[in-house]
């Protein structure tokens, strides 16, 4: 049987966004790990608008499948609304870490 081309896409889809949880919470494991070091409760990752993985940090699915791996630590998306020197608003995206509430 002829697996359909949206059945494909999904799974392609999940097996890259599989790789790059795996990768990213690795390198955060490393990172909240500092930060409990040096006495915080949580860990901060901005999310720059030059990041090539951002579409999929924003996704849910990235969110839950880090979640899965962060073994207790409490993941959330939070969006910050910002203001320029010009009145205008922009925001900036963070992915949050914590581990002590």
């Amino acid at each position: 049987m002829k697996i359909s081309l949206v059945e494909n896409l999904k799974e392609i889809q999940e097996k890259t966004i599989d790789e790059k949880v795996i990768e990213f919470a690795e390198k955060m494991e490393a990172e909240i790990i500092e930060s409990a070091e040096n006495g915080y409760s949580g860990h901060r990752y901005q999310i720059h608008k030059e990041n090539p993985d951002k579409h999929m940090m924003f996704s849910k699915i990235f969110l839950k499948k880090l979640q899965e791996l962060m073994d207790g630590v409490k993941v959330e998306f939070k969006e910050e609304e910002k203001k320029n020197l010009l009145g205008g608003s922009y925001y900036e995206h963070y992915i949050r870490f914590r581990w002590n509430d």
